[in-house]
């Protein structure tokens, strides 16, 4: 007489097969992503569905802007760069100030401590007046006034004075970001993001998969515009030009030379104009709302190093924003004198500059934090 089956894995063989290969599976490829998925350099970085991309909150990292000096990345509770993870409330009882740029007031390439926004908020907090960060790398006009509405009109922030640190690269990204629409995400994109975030940190064959196609949008980057001097800068800025579909226009040298454009009256003409008229739209905007809601707007403009070279001091940067300051009747800052002045120019650029790159070094930053103290 044959015995009956006493349980559900005696019942259903296969099925009991299928799921331990399957058990079995998970625990490896969990294993070996503890083991082999290595730190992401740009893990603190993520898309928003609103200001397009921003820094995640209460993040501590060692990343690089070069792929051979690296340095300590921290973000506070309000994805802000900071010197600790810590609680920022949403108000506060003293004086506060709001920072904003891209990646020359992020602080890319060196401490934040030794960046000019935070020797301003140690500075600052003697006087208990409160300075906050809320820069980005590639952000420009349209980036400034979406976030710093966002985190005003659906964040509740609280903050006196703001000040916008306009680059010269800003135009290319106006033109960059032109197609992205601002929206608001459902429940299901919410939970999809943090899925994909879980499985990208932990599971070896979704990192590994995801890797490889993060690589193809990087390699198609490179292609499409014709480069081959691959590094971490490059392969970032590849992600933020994903909306950007001018193929044209990314194999054009003249396109990437951004500092040219201030330059040469020619090329400034064909994008360069363009670019400005973007900035300004976005930038009466962000003016508009700071009177609304009674904050001191101040705007900051500063040299790039091919601009000292070419001795460069009345720049259409410094006479387009002193002119749109003067008719919004804003704060203004301009800092090309202070780079300007002493020793000859290319001993400036190697003082003040990150060798072979535009953004400032700690003397530059030192600098940058010095003049605007004194503008405050």
């Amino acid at each position: 007489m044959s015995r009956s089956p006493k349980n559900i894995f005696e019942k259903h063989p296969r099925l009991s097969l299928i799921l331990f290969v399957l058990i079995a599976f998970i625990v490896l490829d969990f294993l070996a992503g503890l083991i082999f998925i290595g730190q992401d350099i740009n893990a603190f970085r993520a898309p928003h569905f609103y200001y397009h991309h921003t820094l995640l909150p209460n993040q501590k990292i060692q990343t690089t802007w070069d792929a051979e000096h690296y340095y300590t990345f921290i973000t506070n509770s309000m994805g802000f760069r900071d010197s600790e993870k810590r609680k920022v409330p949403l108000t506060s009882d003293n004086k506060r100030i709001l920072l904003i740029g891209d990646s020359h007031t992020e602080g890319v390439g060196v401490e934040f401590e030794d960046s000019f926004a935070g020797i301003m908020r140690d500075s600052l907090k003697q006087q208990n007046v409160e300075l906050l960060n809320a820069a980005a790398v590639s952000y420009s006009p349209r980036l400034y006034y979406l976030k710093v509405k966002y985190l005003i009109e659906e964040g509740g922030m609280d903050f006196d004075k703001l000040i916008v640190c306009i680059d010269i690269s800003d135009i290319q990204n106006e033109l960059a970001y032109e197609n992205f629409e601002p929206g608001h995400p459902t429940f299901i994109k919410q939970f999809a993001f943090k899925l994909n975030k879980f499985f990208n940190n932990n599971s070896f064959v979704y990192h590994s998969i995801r890797k490889l196609l993060k690589q193809r949008e990087i390699d198609d980057f490179y292609k499409k515009a014709e480069r081959t001097d691959e590094n971490p800068k490059t392969d970032l800025y590849s992600g933020f030009f994903d909306e950007f579909h001018d193929s044209e226009l990314l194999r054009n040298r003249e396109f990437h030379n951004i500092g040219l454009w201030y330059l040469d009256r020619e090329v400034f003409e064909k994008w360069g104009r363009q670019g400005l008229i973007k900035e300004k739209w976005h930038m009466a905007k962000l003016a508009e709302l700071c009177r609304e809601k009674f904050i001191g707007l101040t705007i900051v403009v500063y040299p790039w190093p091919v601009q000292i070279v070419a001795g460069d001091l009345e720049s259409i940067q410094v006479q387009f924003w002193q002119r749109f300051s003067k008719e919004y009747k804003t704060g203004f800052v301009n800092l090309f004198p202070a780079f300007f002045e002493g020793a000859p120019e290319v001993n400036v650029v190697e003082k003040y500059y990150i060798p072979g790159d535009v953004h400032f070094n700690e003397k530059g930053h030192e600098l940058v934090a010095r003049k605007l103290l004194e503008n405050l």
